[in-house]
């Protein structure tokens, strides 16, 4: 396939089987919408997206990278392999019906306030349609859509990146809802998720010296902490550019000040612009709670939850991905949508503008922390976001959108962005090859090497507790 009116068949063939059968992913979409689940508790949206790729011919392998509600499916084979990112898990206490005022279907419940519902379901469209493309004109390579858990805690992939389930991918198309513009995104911050367990000696408070305080070894390590940020390399501000860490005590032991506290547990996170950077302060880290515990005559236990590493930004398949946005211009949105999403702004004490509208260039703009920075570390990435929302991400506006039609019209759109964007890489093989040599440059020698040890598995039982407490009030 090497002609410009060989690509336009392929393109038309997609663009038209997606109207077609624009229907079931909507309807997924819904569903998901309808039932959502928190990270690792995904029991119910990956058995409908399961489902559906194997009625649609890919070879569907779940429970992968020990995580039951992770899922890789494949069709085809051979070179070169095209992925599509396929998230679907929820954030809490983010329920909202569909309406423009603030509206919870069941107060303090999960919600999709980042329109994972949308992005699973575009992604698997995305590459169901493009399977039938190279069915139909016997084009060669193979495509997976990895089925991605708990993204909002970057939990998903860095396992599955990890068990070396991306080894083989040739290039990655992502895509995420987004709110005042329209843009492939550039790089993103290294992250990690860590608690320090601290153990003493409870004793009663009239004979504190019987007992050896953890409340004071968090404290001291906090204070350890402060003095360390001197010392950390400083990025500069911006989104992914800044290196810094939070921390809070999550556990402070008994509750009653009488009592010496024989138990605390201070929680870390961190952003950093490198992952050089980020796992020097990690180690440093480490240093300050072990003398935390020397210091007050404790013992400590650090249990890693996850970390990533910074996104790395590939123009050249940036701009396959744009080019193919330009061809399709904006998603319309009809003045009732546009009214709708004023009311959600107008209810949210935000200025009533709509949804923004225009055609804009690739944005040299950093964004969020995503586990999705393990793909570009393996393969070429990027990542679409077409302005939909009224509203900032994780926001009970945003799961108002999710649900609306202009949310639903999103799905068809932007699987034939991503679905186009593939046919690209099929077709021209050496702009694959020129996106290779990119990612190669800008890693610098650099390799991928997970950040998790072996021996750390994934927190599977991560939100069982808050999906158990409003299971019964939803069914």
């Amino acid at each position: 396939m090497d002609t410009a009116m060989d690509t336009a068949r392929v393109k038309q063939f997609i663009n038209e089987w997606i109207e077609q059968n624009k229907g079931e992913f909507i309807d997924c979409a819904e569903y998901i919408f309808d039932n959502p689940e928190l990270g690792m508790q995904e029991f119910k949206a990956v058995k409908i997206l399961t489902d559906l790729a194997a009625k649609h011919g890919f070879k569907v392998e779940t429970g992968v990278a020990g995580m039951p509600t992770a899922f890789v499916a494949t069709y085809g084979g051979g070179k070169p392999v095209i992925a599509f990112s396929v998230e679907y898990d929820c954030l809490p206490g983010l329920s909202q019906k569909v309406s423009p005022a603030k509206d919870p279907v069941i107060e303090g419940a999960p919600g999709h306030g980042c329109g994972h519902n949308l992005l699973g379901t575009t992604a698997l469209e995305a590459g169901i349609a493009f399977r039938y493309a190279m069915e139909k004109f016997a084009l060669t390579g193979a495509i997976k859509m990895f089925g991605t858990p708990a993204e909002e805690t970057c939990i998903g992939k860095p396992f599955m990146a990890r068990a070396g389930l991306f080894d083989d991918v040739d290039a990655f198309l992502d895509w995420h809802p987004s709110l005042d513009n329209t843009m492939v995104n550039k790089s993103s911050n290294a992250y990690f998720n860590k608690y320090y367990h601290f153990k003493g000696k409870t004793a009663h408070g009239n004979s504190p010296w019987n007992g050896r305080s953890a409340l004071d070894a968090c404290v001291l390590m906090g204070h350890a902490a402060e003095i360390l940020r001197e010392h950390v390399k400083p990025g500069i501000e911006g989104a992914a550019t800044f290196n810094t860490f939070n921390y809070t005590f999550s556990d402070v032991g008994p509750e009653f000040p009488s009592v010496v506290p024989d138990k605390s547990t201070i929680w870390f996170v961190g952003r950093f612009s490198s992952t050089d950077v980020m796992s020097d302060a990690m180690e440093r880290l480490d240093k300050c709670a072990e003398g935390a515990a020397l210091a007050t005559g404790t013992t400590v236990k650090s249990e890693l939850v996850t970390a990533i590493h910074e996104k790395i930004p590939n123009d050249t398949l940036a701009q396959v991905v744009h080019d193919n946005y330009l061809a399709f211009g904006q998603l319309p949105i009809t003045e009732e949508e546009h009214e709708f999403a004023k009311g959600l702004q107008k209810n949210a004490g935000l200025e009533p503008a709509g949804i923004v509208q225009g055609e804009l260039p690739p944005s040299q703009q950093d964004t969020y922390v995503s586990d999705n920075s393990e793909y570009s570390w393996i393969a070429p990435t990027a990542m679409f976001l077409p302005a939909i929302y009224p509203g900032p991400l994780h926001h009970w506006t945003i799961t108002a959108t999710s649900g609306s039609s202009i949310g639903k019209k999103a799905i068809g759109y932007t699987a034939k962005i991503l679905a186009n964007s593939a046919v690209d890489l099929i077709a021209n093989p050496d702009v694959l090859a020129a996106a290779q040599e990119e990612l190669k440059k800008r890693l610098g020698g650099h390799s991928y090497k997970s950040l998790i040890p072996d021996e750390i598995s994934p927190p599977l039982d991560a939100n069982k507790q808050i999906m158990e407490k409003y299971k019964t009030r939803s069914e």
